[in-house]
């Protein structure tokens, strides 16, 4: 089913993944309403962007600044000190520029370890539906009555291989609930143009609609309901012992003894 407009993150969540003290934090690809609430908060904010276009959009207009700067970097080349962070965030799968190549995630995983502190953490998080929600259940049932695979999709923050890296071998996580609200007409509709539906006679159809109305009955007496999401959170925490050279400081550059 197509995706509902989600709520704004809980502030607890953004809490946990990037502490309650303010920290210097490496956000890769995160939503710019994130980067600005961390500025916001007083974290020290250097965002990570694929483009030029992408860095403008992140800044809103402001200047440069330590509490909020931005750069053009890939993942796999960070054009960064080392421990230079406390957090690095990860607002979703790597991104990269038409025509560059692919992300190089096992070299990523080595350079988001390179840049952080002793003591740091890497964080991502993704919001799945929460299907534990006894109307939502029956609401999936009565879809796959008609499509066995409708509303099966799941959310894949496509960092999966990250948390079994050897740089980060102890892994924290928590859920946070979010809520969608969504009126009951919006909901209809949502599911009137699903293919499998709009291909169905009229009998079957207006049957079928009458069966989601009545799970909507039981579901709100009001004219807006609220679909329920979990934002899976998880933090992995840096080990320098894994990296193949030992960290060294120079005059703004990376020394890697030979």
């Amino acid at each position: 089913m197509p995706a509902v407009a989600r709520p704004p993150l809980p502030e607890s969540a953004l809490t946990w993944l990037v502490g309650g003290e303010p920290v210097r934090v490496v956000a890769l690809g995160c939503p710019r309403g994130m980067v600005q609430n961390l500025s916001n908060r007083g974290h020290g904010v250097l965002a990570v962007e694929p483009d030029v276009q992408h860095c403008r959009q992140t800044l809103a207009g402001r200047p440069p600044s330590e509490a909020l700067f931005s750069v053009v970097a890939r993942a796999d080349e960070l054009p960064l000190q080392p421990c230079v962070a406390h957090v690095a965030l990860l607002g979703g799968p790597w991104r990269t520029q038409p025509g560059r190549p692919r992300i190089n995630a096992h070299q990523a995983h080595g350079q988001i370890s390179r840049v952080l502190q002793p003591g740091g953490w890497v964080a991502g998080w993704q919001i799945v539906r929460d299907d534990t929600v006894p109307w939502v259940r029956r609401l999936i049932a009565l879809m796959r009555t008609i499509d066995p695979h409708a509303m099966s999709g799941a959310g894949i923050d496509g960092h999966e291989d990250l948390l079994s890296s050897k740089y980060f071998p102890r892994i924290e996580r928590r859920e946070f609930r979010l809520w969608a609200p969504v009126t009951r007409r919006g909901l209809i509709e949502m599911v009137s143009g699903q293919q499998a539906v709009s291909g169905l006679d009229e009998a079957t159809r207006r049957r079928l609609i009458g069966e989601l109305n009545q799970i909507l009955d039981s579901a709100a007496r009001m004219s807006e309901l609220r679909l329920p999401y979990q934002m899976q959170c998880w933090r992995a925490h840096v080990d320098h012992e894994e990296l193949t050279q030992p960290i060294a400081f120079g005059d703004g550059a990376l020394i890697i003894p030979i």
